[in-house]
């Protein structure tokens, strides 16, 4: 009687943990796909020379791409930094513009999915970023900052400098949400040229 109690004991938690386990994965899982998704829309969105929505439902449409040549990734720019559009990609936080003309672009996403690969830049670092304009630029990461005060990158959107500056939760291996902010400031490469890419 006992046996067939703990066998059903057993079975009950081996059942809680995978259902755990799903749980867990699901956000990495829906942040694969969600980008892989978001790749394609983007590619369709700049043959055809508009912006459009990955899926009719989505709040946010595609407005650019971000490239980190020394990680060989890259990831679509949505234009918007809310919930649901930060849950599939990074978002732009100055999303007045979609140009990537005079005034910074500030970038957001999370620490455990989007915005993973910051932990691994360092100053010196070149970041490659194409707006809806075509317009391939490249910039170079010149300061990192950990502030408590996220609020306080905003005041960059007074300057006419082209700098592009990217932030996510920290620290990065932590488990629940706090103040504290990561942020990656580069600047436009001087001796650089814009690029255009003609779909």
């Amino acid at each position: 009687m006992y046996s067939k109690s703990f066998t059903a004991l057993g079975c009950c938690l081996v059942v809680f943990g995978l259902i755990g386990i799903a749980k867990a994965s699901m956000q990495p899982i829906k942040a694969i796909i969600g980008q892989h998704y978001l790749e394609v829309a983007w590619k369709e969105s700049l043959k055809a020379n508009k912006l459009s929505k990955p899926w009719r439902s989505a709040d946010f449409y595609m407005i650019g791409e971000l490239t980190v040549p020394k990680l060989k990734i890259s990831r679509v720019i949505l234009n918007s930094a809310s919930g649901e559009a930060m849950a599939w990609g990074i978002g732009r936080v100055n999303n007045a513009q979609i140009s990537s003309k005079s005034q910074p672009i500030i970038l957001a996403g999370h620490r455990d999915s989007h915005m993973q690969f910051m932990s691994e830049l360092n100053v010196g670092d070149k970041i490659e970023l194409m707006m809806s304009d075509k317009l391939l630029k490249t910039y170079i990461i010149s300061k990192t900052d950990i502030t408590n005060k996220p609020e306080l990158i905003m005041s960059a959107l007074s300057t006419n400098n082209e700098r592009l500056i990217l932030t996510t939760c920290w620290p990065f291996n932590s488990s629940t949400t706090g103040p504290n902010r990561y942020i990656l400031t580069a600047d436009i490469l001087k001796n650089s040229k814009d690029i255009n890419l003609d779909f």
